[in-house]
């Protein structure tokens, strides 16, 4: 089966955040559904967390808690474009919304409001929870639901928190309490509209409406001491998709129309320390960071992957985002 080419940019841990990656590498997509490696189109430290912000890309540093903006070059690299402080400690996650970039820092809670290339405004982060890694708060998400309106998640206090804006100016004005020792660590919206969040520390799935916990689903195939992460959904929203670092495996989780969500079953991730995932139509490629290669799967009708050949060697990858171009 031919594969239309896509390209993809592909972050990492360097040796400040324990790994071996070097910059942002560009991929494409091969025929038969593999990746293959292009080229490195910039050095820099430890991006971690890539967004393709128009003809910018904007990573986040972790280990220097900055923001780094790049523009496209001539020949199809990334050059410097300006560079913010977080406002936090160990930035893991950024997102567009309307004119300002919305920052989580994982180190300290710290919610970084970013315009213009300057830091305008930080939100502290507050509270802890009971479990491992809650002993403060620990910001790991951030999610624009409109124009007026962007959620966060706090892994370390079991809180979504919901935020308003005014041209730059931010204001946290609610926040959802999770059960404790969830660690919400990802979340995206189902195009029925719930809201779906990923408990890290639990492993579980949990589906907020309204504010409400509707349904948590335990995650197929976790064991004792994994670590969720990342979420891809897929078949236009009826399979869901998350990583198990520890056991190295996919989770796979139905959401029906109308229906309960429940499990499907899991595979092994082709790697280890599976960190970030996306589902591109039929394919989902996996970020195994531990191991150093991105993972291809064929998706099946039944939701379940199917491993394409060997991993693209990437080193210490940690976020795959389709390249805008």
């Amino acid at each position: 089966m031919t594969t239309p080419s896509r390209s993809w940019l592909v972050g990492g841990y360097g040796p400040d955040g324990g790994g071996d990656s070097r910059g942002i590498v560009r991929l494409r997509t091969e025929p038969d559904g593999t990746l293959a490696v292009e080229a490195l189109l910039v050095e820099t430290p430890s991006p971690s967390f890539l967004l393709v912000d128009g003809e910018a890309v904007v990573a986040v540093a972790e280990g220097r808690g900055t923001v780094d903006a790049f523009s496209r070059g001539p020949r199809g690299g990334l050059r410097p474009l300006w560079s913010a402080s977080s406002g936090g400690t160990a930035p893991c996650a950024l997102a567009r919304w309307g004119p300002v970039l919305a920052v989580a820092d994982y180190g300290d809670g710290a919610l970084g409001i970013v315009a213009d290339g300057r830091l305008r405004q930080v939100l502290p982060g507050e509270g802890s929870g009971p479990g491992p890694g809650q002993d403060g708060p620990h910001a790991h998400a951030v999610l624009p639901l409109d124009a007026a309106t962007m959620l966060s998640l706090d892994l370390g206090a079991d809180r979504v928190h919901v935020h308003e804006r005014s041209g730059i100016d931010v204001s946290r004005t609610g926040s959802v309490r999770l059960p404790a020792g969830t660690g919400p660590r990802d979340l995206l919206r189902h195009p029925g509209g719930a809201l779906l969040v990923l408990g890290e520390l639990s492993c579980e799935l949990l589906v907020l409406e309204d504010g409400v916990v509707t349904a948590v689903v335990p995650l197929p195939g976790a064991e004792p001491g994994d670590h969720a992460a990342g979420l891809a959904l897929g078949a236009g929203g009826r399979f869901l998709y998350t990583a198990l670092r520890g056991s190295d495996r996919i989770a796979v989780v139905e959401l029906p129309a109308g229906g309960a969500p429940r499990a499907v079953g899991w595979v092994p991730s082709n790697g280890s320390g599976p960190r970030h995932l996306v589902v591109d139509g039929p394919l989902l490629h996996v970020a195994n960071l531990r191991s150093s290669g991105v993972a291809s799967f064929r998706l099946g009708v039944d939701g379940r992957p199917s491993p394409l050949g060997r991993p693209t060697p990437v080193a210490s990858p940690s976020y795959l985002v389709a390249e805008s171009r």
